[in-house]
């Protein structure tokens, strides 16, 4: 039975193995692991779908992230250098194609490295 205002749910053995060895990796319960990760899903999720339907991830190149922006009908290069991306199109560190890389899952990976 959970605490009271938390709730359960289910997973495969497979899947629960899995978030317990990371979970112990960041010396977290698997319980706040699970909603830690949850809560930076839903957040990713709230980001691409305001940016998604003009902005698509075209590629990955070296430091480079590579975006299609149909709002502008161009291609545009966010950088990676020293866990920092920078946006070559607008030459910004806080924009919206700076937003839409940081929700990528990819990303965030290779951040937290």
């Amino acid at each position: 039975m959970p605490y009271k205002g938390y709730q359960s749910i289910t997973v495969s053995q497979q899947v629960y193995e899995r978030v317990k060895k990371k979970a112990e990796k960041e010396t977290k319960s698997v319980s706040s692991y699970v909603g830690e990760l949850l809560a930076c899903y839903m957040e990713a999720e709230e980001k691409l779908s305001r940016y998604a339907p003009f902005i698509e991830l075209f590629g990955f190149e070296g430091n480079s992230i590579i975006l299609r922006d149909h709002k502008i009908n161009r291609v545009v290069d966010v950088y990676l250098h020293e866990k920092q991306l920078y946006c070559a199109h607008d030459e910004s560190k806080d924009c919206m194609h700076v937003s839409f890389c940081f929700a990528l899952p990819q990303l965030r990976r290779v951040i937290r490295g």
